[in-house]
């Protein structure tokens, strides 16, 4: 019977850094392939994901977006008088905007907020939903009011006060919409559109998340404007607080938009715990029912404002970061169900931890075999060439000539393990894939390294060569001793392969089986798992292999018999 080392840190772990990065920059440079996205609420929405991966608002780029959203506050209405119209996507548009404004320059573009939050003020139906322009009387739309509740959320960080009886009216529309099992659907009061979906379900819970958040800080009712929390502080929420109102803010207008809510802090709780129930109990990175990359980002905009790294039992961020550093386009892009643009800047916002970046929260990076340094394993011998950043022992950066990687890879015991993996896994992503390819050899000896954080980033590395010769390497990781390498070799089939679904086997094993399961029963169905992946893996690698592994002439004549000598 084989013996499994069962490391939660190698099943779950999340890629590394820079993969993740060099993914953002393709989807980066997908999207300034067009150089002017015009009034609209993909101009914003490409700006504000720009601006959360850390691009300055000053380039040229971002500057031509932002001169697209003023130009939105010098439209003419029928008696010719000048205000704010915006663009083609009207309530998605504006809560975009609203979002960029207060991530550049919340004092610069203050009236432009102002204007904008009255806009979507105006525009909330007396239900409390937001919908699009239309006489026909609405319910409202999940997606639309998520949205509109997002620029909201915006504008009050901007210091716009937005009244209390908004956030009310949001609250019980949401509240009164959910359904039953917790989920949302589209439209409440279309038939055709009223089933539970990924999508609407993280939308709304993302919005009754921020709603009771502007309702109740801090689990009290709201009295004044809320602000970021100093890093030190320590609050429910995590970054709010109350803030000491000066004479100007304490004015009698200002306080009459602070009213009594008629939505209880323990309903809006009780709603969000229904919608989080909801969320882990149907967590479907894979395949989400409604448009992949949108239910991506409201995971994302939920797991931030909760201030957590598990969904449940589900690693939120590394689950997503795999999928789509698998579903990511050779031009940089993601498809979309008709809008590519959006879906790319929605995946590059989910890999730029983008709602946390708002929060004052920083990315931690999780590099192929992490924890060595910090468990003690793998402490470089020379400890001249490691440094203390932020309390932790961390190496000088490495060389990134592959063949000396390789070569510290093939002596872990002397060489700094951690370092030389996320050197090497940079220079492989970001590098001249033609070097992998001739230091093949190499790292096909590295699959039997006794180390197991060797043996998966061998396997890392092969499944990036494009050579599906490495292909039967890979199938017989499948069946290695340790888990964590068998889920490598399994999603290096997928790259290799382009089969982002891994031919219908699911990337772990044991994702969905419960605590209370023994061992013996885990290495069951580990077992089951690396037999029927390899049955299925080995015959697509016979549907594609070459030609001369296909047909070994000398081979075949040997299965006939031998003919008698007469």
């Amino acid at each position: 019977m084989i013996v499994f080392s069962f490391f939660p840190i190698s099943v779950s772990s999340q890629p590394p850094k820079a993969e993740i990065d060099a993914a953002i920059q393709r989807g980066v440079a997908y999207l300034k392939k067009r150089e002017n996205y015009g009034r609209s609420g993909i101009n914003a929405f490409v700006a504000y994901t720009l601006i959360k991966t850390g691009e300055s608002p000053e380039t040229p780029y971002i500057q031509n977006c932002l001169k697209n959203i003023l130009l939105d506050h010098e439209q003419k209405d029928s008696k010719g008088e000048v205000g704010y119209a915006p663009g083609s996507d009207y309530n998605y548009c504006a809560g975009v905007q609203l979002m960029v404004l207060e991530a550049v320059s919340p004092e610069k573009y203050q009236t432009e907020i102002r204007t904008t939050t009255n806009f979507l003020i105006s525009t909330q139906l007396a239900g409390g939903g937001w919908f699009y322009p239309q006489e026909t009387p609405s319910n409202g739309d999940t997606s639309i009011s998520q949205y509109a509740v997002l620029g909201l959320w915006a504008a009050e960080r901007a210091g716009v006060i937005v009244p209390t009886a908004v956030w009310d009216k949001a609250a019980r529309w949401h509240l009164t919409t959910q359904l039953p099992d917790g989920g949302f659907c589209y439209h409440p009061n279309d038939p055709s559109a009223s089933t539970p979906k990924h999508t609407m379900s993280v939308a709304g819970t993302g919005s009754m998340y921020i709603i009771s958040m502007q309702l109740y800080p801090d689990g009290e009712l709201r009295s004044g404007p809320v602000k970021k929390l100093d890093k030190a502080s320590k609050k429910r929420f995590g970054f709010l607080e109350k803030v000491e109102l000066t004479d100007k803010e304490k004015n009698e207008d200002d306080q009459n938009l602070y009213t009594k809510p008629t939505v209880s802090y323990d309903a809006l709780q009780g709603g969000k715990a229904k919608g989080l129930n909801w969320i882990v109990k149907n967590y479907n990175v894979r395949n989400p029912v409604g448009w992949p990359n949108y239910y991506l980002y409201g995971i994302e905009r939920i797991a931030a404002i909760a201030d957590t790294q598990m969904l449940g039992p589900h690693d939120w961020y590394a689950d997503g970061a795999r999928q789509l550093l698998t579903t990511q386009q050779a031009d940089g892009s993601w498809k979309g169900v008709g809008n590519t643009d959006a879906s790319t800047c929605l995946a590059i916002i989910f890999l730029s931890k983008a709602t946390g970046k708002t929060l004052g929260r920083r990315y931690k990076p999780e590099p192929v075999g992490s924890g060595l340094l910090a468990g003690g394993r793998g402490l470089p011998k020379n400890l001249a060439e490691v440094q203390m950043r932020n309390g932790k022992i961390e190496s000088k950066k490495l060389s990134g000539d592959l063949s000396e990687l390789l070569a510290q890879l093939e002596d872990p015991a002397t060489a700094d393990l951690e370092a030389t993996q996320e050197t090497l896994v940079e220079t492989i992503t970001l590098g001249d894939r033609e070097q992998l390819i001739q230091q093949k050899d190499r790292v096909l000896k590295l699959i039997e390294a006794r180390s197991p954080d060797v043996r998966r980033t061998a396997i890392w590395a092969l499944s990036r060569t494009n050579d599906f010769r490495v292909a039967p390497y890979l199938i017989r990781a499948l069946k290695d001793p340790d888990l964590g390498v068998r889920i490598e070799a399994r999603n290096g089939l997928c790259t290799l392969s382009r089969k982002i679904r891994g031919l219908g086997m699911p990337e772990d094993p044991l994702a969905d089986v419960g605590e209370n399961v023994d061992e013996q029963a885990r290495i069951k169905l580990v077992d089951q798992w690396s037999e029927e992946a390899t049955k299925r893996w080995q015959k697509w690698y016979n549907s594609v292999k070459p030609f001369d592994e296909k047909f070994d002439l000398y081979e075949v004549l040997n299965q006939f018999p031998k003919s008698k000598v007469k």
